[in-house]
Order: C-alpha cells, then sequence, then structure tokens
C-alpha cells in the first residue's frame, strides 16, 4: 500500500525518501558562505533543502555548521510566524529543510513596479518575526519571495539573532538594533520597488539606525576608492 502524503514530514523520513532521488531544481550557493538549495518532491509535497555539504572541507565544518545551527534556531524561536516557510528539520550538520514556496524573488521585480501593499505585507512579517524575538539581521531583496495572489515569505534566516527566554541588557539592545536595521532594509526595498523616494521612506525608520547605516556607506565608499572600484 503506498505511504500516504497526509502524514507529516519528519526529519527521518525525508531523509530516507531522498535516498536515490534527484532534485527537480537546483541553486547553487554563489560563494562558499551560501548553501546550494535544492527542490524536490517527497510525498506529493515539494520541500526545500539548504545544504552546505558540498562547500570545501574547512567552510562546510566551519560556517556550515553554524549557519545551519543559527537558522535552525531562529526557526524554531519563530514558530508558525506567518510569512516564513514550514520548518521541517535539520537533517545533519550541513542541511536543514523547509516547505517549498511557489514564488518569485522580490529581486526579479521591475523597479517601481511594486504596490505599497506588498510593503505593508512585508512589514507586517518582520513585526510578527520581532515580536517572538527574532531578527533576520540580513535582509536582502533576494530573500524576500511574492506569490501569485501577493503574499508575502521572507527566507534565508541563517544570519539571524534570537533574542532568547531571557536576556540580558546587552542582547536586548542588540536585537533592536538588529530589528531596526531589518525595518531599513524594507523601507530602501519599499522606495526602490515601488518607485518612491529613499529619503522619504527612511523617515519611517529609527534616526539611529539611519545614521549607523549613513556611516557604514560612508566607509564602504571610502575603502572602495583605496581599491580604485568604481561606483
Amino acid at each position: 500500500m503506498a505511504e500516504s502524503s497526509t502524514r507529516p514530514l519528519t526529519p527521518e523520513s525525508i531523509r530516507e525518501a531522498l535516498v536515490g532521488l534527484a532534485p527537480e531544481l537546483l541553486f547553487l550557493g554563489r560563494n562558499l558562505s551560501k548553501a546550494d538549495v535544492s527542490l524536490y518532491l517527497v510525498r506529493g509535497r515539494r520541500i526545500a533543502l539548504k545544504d552546505y555539504g558540498a562547500r570545501p572541507f574547512l567552510a562546510r565544518h566551519s560556517v556550515g555548521r553554524l549557519l545551519v545551527r543559527r537558522e535552525c534556531r531562529a526557526y524554531e524561536r519563530a514558530g508558525k510566524a506567518p510569512g516564513l516557510a514550514p520548518f521541517l528539520g535539520r537533517l545533519g550538520p550541513f542541511t536543514l529543510a523547509t516547505g517549498w514556496i511557489e514564488s518569485v524573488p522580490l529581486a526579479d521585480l521591475p523597479g517601481g513596479t511594486a504596490s505599497h501593499e506588498l510593503f505593508d505585507r512585508l512589514d507586517g512579517v518582520l513585526g510578527g518575526l520581532h515580536s517572538r524575538g527574532v531578527a533576520i539581521a540580513d535582509l536582502h531583496h533576494r530573500d524576500v519571495l511574492v506569490s501569485k495572489d501577493g503574499a508575502v515569505h521572507v527566507v534565508d534566516l541563517a544570519a539571524a539573532y534570537v533574542l532568547g527566554s531571557r536576556p540580558s541588557w546587552l542582547r536586548r539592545r542588540v536585537f533592536e538594533r538588529l530589528s531596526a536595521q531589518d525595518r531599513l532594509a524594507a523601507a530602501r526595498m519599499r522606495a526602490r520597488f515601488t518607485g518612491g523616494s529613499e529619503h522619504e521612506a527612511l523617515r519611517t525608520v529609527d534616526p539611529a539606525a539611519v545614521r549607523l547605516w549613513g556611516t557604514g556607506r560612508r566607509i564602504k565608499g571610502f575603502w572602495d576608492r583605496l581599491r580604485g572600484k568604481r561606483a
């Protein structure tokens, strides 16, 4: 008798199903710190596998292990927060699995064509994560996914910062800064993809976060000039 596709997927059942199974899609990591992401059909359900196993030995045993551990912790802390793919568990030291989201990255949308409602939904997703003690800390337009119905999801929690159940004053302060950084990144995306003013968008963000971001930009610009890199 065929195995029921309604049974919950566990790390053990996923590992068993993946033996000898070829992925439907494969997205190779852009550098040593990025995992390969592949799409599999397991018991009638599409899942995403994030895997650092193909990275060189030192990279996968250092960066790979660290980022998988951080990402799993962030997913576990976030629980069923809206806007996240369902977390299916850690499959090994370098690998985790989530549900697959049928969508396109925000990065694929032409600049100036997105609606403000889309970014209102993104703000809602971030607010839900922050209320659960998770700051993404490295929000990028490639990590914001938009479904056909306009639903917004975020992926890649590898750099996420988890507040913890009994945080110190310092940990709370760091969390607040990183949460503000998430909101700043979302505001800049709003301006870019709706065709609005970045200056106006940043007026909605904590001024201290904007000043810190501005300082970072000036330092990067100075460093680029030293290297002879053109803008």
